[in-house]
């Protein structure tokens, strides 16, 4: 449900196992994704670590991070941006070539990717074009989750298994 970072991505690594659809209720463009403007964040230079970014994480969310997820989000990262660069996603280079690390916020290292100010847009072009690529998935424009399907309703497993969908054109 839904086409930002977060549906695409998962939509690519469940199509892996099987048949996938993704609903979006708009353009499958037209997300908060295209309009973010800042970088990922990942321990990508030698003179950084992961202890000073979960540090510097902690300390920009002042008491409100969960310290097991910094840390999984911070140690998963250079990863993450690897698989982002293999499919596709261009990031900013610096003279030499190498990924152009910029400092923002309460990062005390460089350690920021970036591509222009529209980086969620870069990040959305490649997994839409990964996606129309993936013979597993097709993608519904125009449609609305309305409820979750669930035998939780019934006594039964919690886990969500589909979702009533409107399509807004008919």
């Amino acid at each position: 449900i839904g086409s930002g970072i977060a549906g695409l991505n998962f939509a690519l690594l469940a199509a892996e196992h099987g048949r996938v659809v993704i609903i979006t209720k708009k353009a499958s463009d037209d997300t908060n994704t295209n309009w973010a403007q800042g970088g990922v964040a990942a321990v990508l230079a030698n003179d950084d670590s992961f202890e000073r970014h979960v540090e510097d994480t902690l300390a920009a969310g002042d008491g409100l991070c969960d310290r097991e997820v910094g840390e999984l989000c911070v140690q998963e990262g250079p990863a993450q941006v690897q698989r982002l660069l293999d499919l596709g996603v261009r990031l900013a280079r610096n003279a030499q070539g190498g990924l152009d690390l910029g400092r923002e916020g309460a990062h005390t290292r460089h350690r920021v990717v970036h591509w222009e100010d529209l980086t969620g847009r870069e990040i959305q072009r490649a997994l839409l074009a990964a996606v129309a690529r993936h013979g597993n998935i097709t993608v519904l424009e125009e449609h609305i989750a309305i409820d979750l399907l669930s035998m939780a309703k019934y006594g039964g497993d919690p886990a969500c298994f589909g979702a009533y969908v409107l399509d807004r054109a008919t």
